[in-house]
Formats: structure tokens, sequence, C-alpha cells
């Protein structure tokens, strides 16, 4: 790896596509340089030689209007000066067009400046070339011209993203030691994880002025996007997709537990910024899940990339739970924005759910007990989908699974205890600890869907058969107390947060059970005035509780199942 940080953003920006990645990562950077965007890139095609516009500082202070016309890779004859989408086509098209009849009057009286920017070089050999073209351009239109290469970029890049605010002698260092390690996760993405913690911990510095604490909140969360996207980049180069997406994931609920108020209240840079985390997070795993893609589709193909069968079980449902969170999130942005896009993307997501519980039949045979978090949010995506048939005949095999351990007198699936511990019980090397079952999630859960479903015969062998032979182990819903929110990325808080509510009596009816379960419980606050529900972040304790292997909100599990099996009601075009 490079010593140099700026000789790493350089190959980092080097490696950017011109469309759906440098255009996208320009307006970040303007914004932390101090411009407002005026127009910013348009997927289609530039309007006459601009990619996108801004007023900002220009070479003298003074507020200036920029066009910036984008380009990837090296500035050679052929991209100077061949083809309507050349660099020498463009400028004619912006000083014939763009400045005479797209310039808002508003900002017509300003200096004008049109920027030709590469994340490459510009060649040599055309220096004079494009030197003379560019004075006698900027003569004739009364505008400024200014090449930027890649260097200029990179060295721009750890100025204002990655510069006091951010990148520290400390974080500089713990940055350095988490791309040197992206190829062995699990050495990577608890370094990652750090990362994130110092930067967002920066935030809330005491010291300056109100303004200065504000800027320096943007640029750190500009900074973390910026980390992130290098990240993604280099795991790409390294072959290793994981450290990415578990960084991105932990990222997201730090920022969350950070400023949840602050996006509560609807704070528009912070909530731009926020977002724009959280897209990296969907691209990561949308480049991790599409890596998997022919693992999903392949019979038993994780069998053939893993030696052990709990680890194979162990991996099938951590991708179903992923899969979940990420069809689920595609699928509300569909609804809340009326994206084609996310559509098509929830219905990847959907189909890849699908393949993985046909190719896999240990999808009906969890190892862990915690491994309910994963079907729920699986479950959740599929009712979403309006693949009610799909629903019905999984949760019949995972409830038809008790059948095979009551046959076979087995204990009850671990609720606690590591996987050394299980893989030993599992082969007898060892005799189960009482400890390791003292409580069930998966009962309650398959007792809920079951309900949900109409699915009588299940929710009844599940009530008269399988709770009472559960042997010790106590089924438990959680409920969180106040400010759960302020802890969602803190494994150990959410530990020792909230209560857990046993169940004991369960009504021989399911409209029963249902109508038990929806009644509120007095000392507990409701989830309703929860930041993630008031914004409709309901990703939140999703994937709060897939990080750590908890449990949902019990109010949340109860809501969330009964509103997505109401009739199994698909999401427009999702189920299409």
């Amino acid at each position: 790896m490079n010593d140099s940080l700026r000789l790493l953003l350089e190959d980092y920006l080097g490696l950017m596509r011109e469309e759906g990645e440098l255009d996208v990562f320009l307006p970040l950077l303007l914004s932390a340089m101090g411009h407002v965007i005026v127009y910013p890139s348009q997927k289609g095609g530039r309007q006459y030689g601009v990619d996108i516009s801004s007023v900002g500082p220009g070479t003298d202070g003074k507020s200036t209007y920029f066009m910036w016309l984008v380009k990837r890779g090296a500035i050679d004859r052929v991209a100077w000066n061949s083809g309507p989408q050349s660099v020498r086509q463009s400028m004619e098209d912006v000083g014939d067009v763009y400045l005479r009849s797209h310039v808002h009057r508003q900002y017509q009286s300003l200096p004008k400046q049109l920027v030709v920017l590469t994340n490459g070089d510009f060649n040599q050999t055309l220096e004079s070339t494009i030197k003379g073209y560019s004075d006698g351009w900027a003569q004739r239109n009364a505008a400024e011209v200014k090449l930027v290469n890649g260097s200029q970029l990179a060295a721009w890049t750890e100025d204002y993203l990655l510069g006091e605010y951010v990148l520290t002698a400390p974080n500089r260092a713990l940055f350095r030691r988490l791309l040197s390690t992206t190829e062995t996760p699990e050495f990577a993405i608890p370094v990652g994880c750090q990362l994130v913690d110092a930067l967002v911990s920066s935030i809330r510095l005491p010291d300056g002025s109100a303004g200065a604490k504000r800027k320096r909140l943007l640029t750190v969360l500009r900074g973390l996007r910026m980390s992130l996207g290098v990240l993604q980049l280099w795991s790409e180069d390294a072959d290793n997709l994981v450290t990415p997406y578990r960084v991105c994931e932990y990222a997201v609920l730090r920022v969350w537990q950070e400023l949840h108020a602050d996006i509560e209240a609807g704070s528009k840079d912070v909530v731009a910024e926020y977002l724009g985390i959280l897209a990296r997070l969907t691209g990561a795993g949308q480049a991790y899940h599409l890596r998997l893609l022919p693992y999903y589709q392949t019979q038993d193909g994780f069998v053939r990339a893993l030696p052990e069968s709990l680890l194979v079980t162990n991996r099938v449902f951590e991708e179903l739970g992923r899969l979940g969170l990420q069809g689920c999130l595609a699928a509300s942005f569909a609804v809340r924005e009326g994206s084609p896009e996310a559509t098509a993307v929830a219905r990847n997501y959907l189909a890849m759910v699908e393949g993985l519980l046909q190719t896999h039949h240990c999808s009906k045979s969890p190892a862990f007990d915690h491994q309910a978090v994963d079907i729920h949010a699986a479950l959740t995506l599929l009712a979403i989908g309006g693949r009610r048939e799909v629903v019905r005949r999984w949760v019949k095999g995972l409830v038809e699974r008790f059948a095979h351990v009551l046959r076979g007198n087995q204990k009850y699936l671990p609720s606690s205890g590591g996987f050394d511990d299980v893989l030993v019980v599992l082969h007898e090397y060892s005799e189960p600890v009482d400890e390791f079952y003292n409580t069930t999630t998966l009962v309650p859960i398959l007792l809920l869907w079951t309900a949900a479903l109409g699915m009588t015969d299940g929710y009844e062998f599940l009530r008269a058969q399988v709770v009472p032979n559960l042997k010790g182990s106590t089924m438990n819903f959680w409920s969180p107390d106040e400010g759960f929110d302020a802890i969602v990325a803190d494994g150990p808080a959410l530990q020792r947060n909230g209560v857990g509510m046993p169940l004991e009596a369960l009504p021989n009816a399911p409209s029963d059970f249902l109508a038990m379960l929806a009644e509120p419980i007095p000392v507990l606050p409701s989830i309703e005035k929860a930041a993630w529900y008031q914004t409709s972040a309901a990703y939140i304790p999703l994937m709060s509780a897939l990080v750590f292997r908890l449990q949902m909100p019990r109010e949340m599990l109860i809501k969330q199942t009964l509103a997505v099996t109401a009739g199994c009601a698909a999401v427009e075009g999702v189920a299409a």
C-alpha cells in the first residue's frame, strides 16, 4: 500500500467510473469546498457540455459560477478531439449553447469558470494544443478555464474531506491499518468499526462556536462517507466484500445512535449526509450479494464451499437475514419515493431469498435460537413481496423441524454459548450445558407468524407439542427501555437494556394469542415514541438485532408481522 494518503486517494479516485461514481462524488467534494450545487449531474447525458454547475469562491475569492466538465481517465488525443463526446466538442457546446441559454438569470452577472476535470492526467504531448485552445475559448466566452487532473482532485479530497476534523494522525493510522487488513475480515472489521467510532465521537467535541461545530459535524460525516467509499473500492480490488458491508452496517447504526435527534428533527444537512452513508451500505450490500449470487442459485452451493454442516447452516441463515434486510430497505424506498430502480432491487433480493430457500434445505433447520431474527427479516421481505405460499411453506418446514427434535428427544436450539461450544456438542464430544438453552425467541416468533398467517395447525402443534417439551427453555419477547435509539450501535448496552417478557399461558386460539400480544405494557414506553419509528426507519432495530445477534422490540415484531401478513398484500411493483 502507498505510504502517502494522497497517492492512495489518487489510486481510489482513478478507479471511479464517470457516470454513477465520479459525477456522484464531485458534488460531495464541492459541498465540502463551500460550493452550492446549482445543477447536479443528471442521468442520461450532460447539459451541452456541463455535467455539474455550482457557485463557490473563485480564484480571487469572489463568488463565481463554475461549470464542471467531467471526464474519466487520461485525456489523450482521442479523448481531446474525437467525436461528439470529446473534451473539445464539449467545450464548444458550453460556449455556443450553455453560456448563452442555460445560465439562470440570477447567476449571469457572476464571473464564470469552466473546469475540465479528470481523475486521470492530461497527455503532455497535448499541453500546447490544450493551452492554446483554452486561452482562445476563455477570450471568446469571457470565462476562465481551469484544468484539474487526478493529482489535484486527490489533493482537494485530502484537504476538504479528510482534513483536520476527520483523519487526525491516530485516525489516519487506523485508516491505513484498515486498508492493509481488508483481505482478512476478522481483523479488518474491528479496525473499521474502531475508525467509525473515532470519527463519530469527534462530532461532539465541545470546543468552537456553533458554526464551527456545525462545520465539524458535516465535515466528519462527509469524511466518513469518503472513507467508506475508499474501503469499498479497495475491498473490491482485494476481492473481499464482506469488510465494507459490515463496516457500513456499523457506520449506519453508529451515526444513527449519535444523530437520531437531529434526523428526527429534520435537520436537512444531517439527513442528507446520513442518507449518503445509508446509500454506501446499500451499495456495499448489492456488491456483496451479487458476488454470492451463484451460491444462492446452486443446489447446496455453500455446502461445496464450507467444510462443516454447522458452518453451512450458520452462513445460510446469516445470508437470509441480510438479504431480507436489504430487500426491505429497497422496498421501503420504492414505496416512499416511487422509484422503479428501487423496485427492481427489491425484486432481485426477493428472488435471492427464494433461490436460497430452494437450494439449501438446511434453511428449515436453524442451528441457533438467535437465528430467529434472520428468519423474521427474510419472512418480512417475502410477505412484502406477496409470496404468501413461499412464506407458509417455509414456516411449515420450520415448525416440522420441531417434530424431528421431539422424536429424537434432542435438546432445543442453544440460545447462548459460542460456535465452538455448539460444534463439540453436535459431534457428541461433550454434553450440552443447560444454561445454553434457558430461553427461546424462535418459538414465540413462529407462534406469531403461524397465528398471523392463519396457520391454525402449525400454531396448535407449537402450543400443544413443542412448548410443553422445551425442557427449561423460557419463551421470551424483549422490550427496550427509553433511550433505545441512543444505544443501537452498542452491543453490551443493548444486552443490559429493557426487559424480557416470558410467555407462559398460551391461548388456544391464534386470534386470542395475537390479541394478547397486541396489549400494550403500561410500564414500558411505546415504540411510537422512538426516533426510528417517528422517521419510518424500521431497519434500525432490525439491523441492530442482526449485527449483535439480539432480539427486536416485541411491539415492533407484532405490528410489523401483522402489517405484512394482512392478506400478504404485496407492495405494488415488488410482487410483479
